[in-house]
This record gives C-alpha cells, sequence and structure tokens, in this order.
C-alpha cells in the first residue's frame, strides 16, 4: 500500500511497534474485540496515522485487500474488487474537527492506490462510534452487510461516482465534470492561507505553526471572511490565490502563487454585525474575534461576505503570478502602479472555464476528480 506524509497538523505515520499499548485511549478498542493486543502486537512493523498532542486523540489503520479475500463471514459479501479497508479508526470526543480531517486522509488514500471502494466493520454501541458513523453517511458511506458473527455493520463508500447534488460531501472530492458552473480566483493574505488551507503549505513555511488544535485547519468545510467583489454560489469552484507575503522582498510575480482549489457550499454577503458572523462561521474561522471585529469596523459600509467552502486539492506544481500573467488570466488595466509598472485587475475575480482548465494545466493538474 502506497502512503502520503502530512506534514502538518500533527498528523504523523507511526509504527505500531512505537505506540504504548497500555494508553488508555486503547480501552475501549479491547474491551470491543477480544484478542485486540495479540493483534496490535502482530501488527509491529505496518504504519498508521496518529495524532498525540498530550496524549493521543486519534489512531487510523488501513488496508488493502483484494479479490483473494475471504467475506464468507458477512451477510452479503462484498463485490470481487480492490478493496481499502479501514481496519481501526478511532479519534477521541474532543476531536471533533479531527473527523473530517481524516475522512480526507481516508479518500487521498483510496484514490493513491485506485481502489473500487471503501469500507469499515463498526458497533453502533458508544458516543464516539456512533459519531464516526454520522462522518461515514456524511462523506457517502452507507450500511452495505453486516457481520454474521458479531453483528458489527458494515459500512462502504463506492470510489469513482458522483453521489448527490453538488455541494455535497458525499461526493468528496470528485466534481461532476457534467455540471454548468462558474469559476472564480479567490486573494487570500498569505498570513491565513496556510492556517485555512494547511495541505498548500509552501516550501518555505514552519509545518510545526500548524498543529491540530486550529480547528479551521483540520475541517474539510472551510470559510473565509472578507470583503471581496465576486459572488459564487454553491457549487462553483474557487482557485487558491496565495498572496505575495506583506514585507517579503521581491515581485509579487514570483512570490504571489496559485495554490489548489475548492467548491463554494454557502454564500453570505453584507453581514455586518460579530453576532451574525460567529453564528455563521462556528468554530470554522482562522481569524481571532478581534481580527473579525476589526473587518467589520474597516467595512462598516458594506459589511463583510462569508464564503464557505469545500477543500478538494492542493497543486504539487504551483503557478506564480507571473504564468497568470503571461497566459492572460491577469490582464493590464491600463493604469499603472505606485512604482511606474504595468497594473494588473486583483486576482480575486471571475475566471472562465479555459482559465481554470489553464490553471490546471500549469499545475500538472491530473483531472481524475472530475468524473
Amino acid at each position: 500500500m502506497q502512503y502520503i506524509d502530512y506534514d502538518v497538523l500533527s498528523i504523523r505515520t507511526k509504527k505500531f511497534s512505537d505506540l504504548d499499548l497500555d494508553n488508555p485511549f486503547f480501552d475501549t478498542l479491547k474491551n470491543d474485540y477480544p484478542g485486540f493486543e495479540n493483534w496490535f502486537i502482530r501488527k509491529g512493523n505496518e504504519n498508521a496515522f496518529v495524532v498525540n498532542d498530550g496524549g493521543i486523540q486519534a489512531f487510523l489503520y488501513m488496508k488493502l485487500e483484494d479479490k483473494a479475500e475471504d467475506y464468507s463471514i458477512f451477510e452479503k459479501p462484498l463485490p470481487s474488487e480492490l478493496h481499502l479497508k479501514i481496519g481501526t479508526f478511532k479519534i477521541t470526543k474532543s476531536g471533533y474537527y479531527l473527523g473530517e480531517r481524516f475522512f480526507r486522509i481516508i479518500l487521498e488514500h483510496a484514490l493513491l492506490n485506485d481502489v473500487d471502494d471503501i469500507y469499515v466493520t463498526i458497533f453502533p454501541k458508544r458516543e464516539e462510534q456512533k459519531k464516526l458513523i454520522g462522518f461515514m453517511e456524511t462523506f457517502g458511506f452507507s450500511q452495505y452487510t453486516k457481520n454474521r458473527k458479531t453483528n458489527e455493520l458494515v459500512f462502504m463508500r463506492k470510489m469513482n461516482v458522483v453521489q448527490d447534488m453538488e455541494p455535497s460531501l458525499k461526493n468528496y472530492p470528485y466534481v461532476n465534470k457534467n455540471l454548468t458552473r462558474n469559476y472564480f480566483m479567490l486573494a487570500i493574505d498569505a498570513g491565513y492561507h496556510t492556517k485555512l488551507i494547511p495541505d498548500s503549505i509552501l516550501r518555505g513555511e514552519d509545518p510545526s505553526l500548524i498543529t491540530s488544535d486550529i480547528n479551521a485547519a483540520n475541517a474539510v468545510k472551510k470559510t473565509y471572511i472578507g470583503n471581496y467583489r465576486i459572488f459564487p454560489t454553491p457549487g462553483d469552484i474557487i482557485v487558491y490565490y496565495r498572496n505575495k507575503p506583506v514585507g517579503q522582498n521581491g515581485s509579487a510575480k514570483y512570490l504571489a502563487i496559485v495554490t489548489g482549489f475548492g467548491m463554494v457550499s454557502e454564500t453570505f454577503n453584507s453581514i455586518r454585525t460579530y453576532a451574525e458572523v460567529s453564528k455563521i462561521v462556528s468554530h470554522r474561522s482562522v481569524l481571532t474575534t478581534e481580527e473579525i471585529k476589526t473587518k467589520l469596523r474597516t467595512h462598516s459600509s458594506y459589511g463583510v461576505n462569508i464564503l464557505k467552502f469545500f477543500d478538494l486539492f492542493s497543486f504539487k506544481r504551483r503557478p506564480i503570478r507571473n504564468d497568470l500573467i503571461e497566459n492572460d488570466i491577469l490582464v493590464p488595466t491600463g493604469g499603472t502602479t505606485s512604482f511606474g509598472g504595468i497594473a494588473y485587475e486583483y486576482p480575486t475575480k471571475k475566471i472562465t472555464k479555459e482559465q481554470f482548465d489553464l490553471i490546471l494545466e500549469l499545475a500538472n493538474f491530473n483531472e481524475n476528480l472530475f468524473i
């Protein structure tokens, strides 16, 4: 099985043998699964994803299974395909937003290993298990069968299908290529960019600053608060444009960068009070209370706009501002800058489908998410 290494959000790949089986985190698993301790020891050299911030908060073990696997223990056998099995998955009660993060990890590994589906067996007993079932249903899993010996439920998510009307996490991370939609670029200040979209971290940034206690960073469902003058609607695509960092020497042509894209889920315009903003964003903003209030004071005439979106993909090759200029995605305004150079339109703007496709080409993006 191929694995992805994650540098941000305290999620690390660990060998089973590097973990303390006596940690209280594993007590419920020991109670639910007789022989868990022996199984855990046998897996000593295999990998699991772990969040260990002041104690283990989350644990995920996955493995590949093919048509040679025996599924006769299930009331309805699984199809003869390549499966990604979620072997062991637990998140503590305090790790709600970690749930979204880990389902992203699961789906990324399903894509990487080109499986036909993902499945998991789970007891619907305790609150944490019921929470996981809720997450699974949100991300397109449904009950497929049962284990006839243990009465565990078997949930499955098919890959390479669009299950629901967009926008919906049941389709995540796929995009229906047959739908008509609009495309936009959204300029994000460098100081907030990576907290909001940690998978788009740049090489020069310190990953240790983006930890799992930043709720908005963990979430797949993101919230952006600003005074932007674009008007996307649910289902539209937004491309992330990271502004040149304030105070950094050098031209924005080479220091501003396109890092990925997402899908709009909700929009709210001309919000004028902190109470309204707080109700809409909940804990999904990277802005502090004072930063939000400052934005409201600065834009008191029109209020702020709030954009909710699903973070879909971070580019490995990131086009720079100069690429956008050379390919007429950013065009001159006819004016000049304060330094006497050519002024270009602000990057928060609507773009065409052709321009979006060109950005994907510049990023060497494999369009397997569009189905």
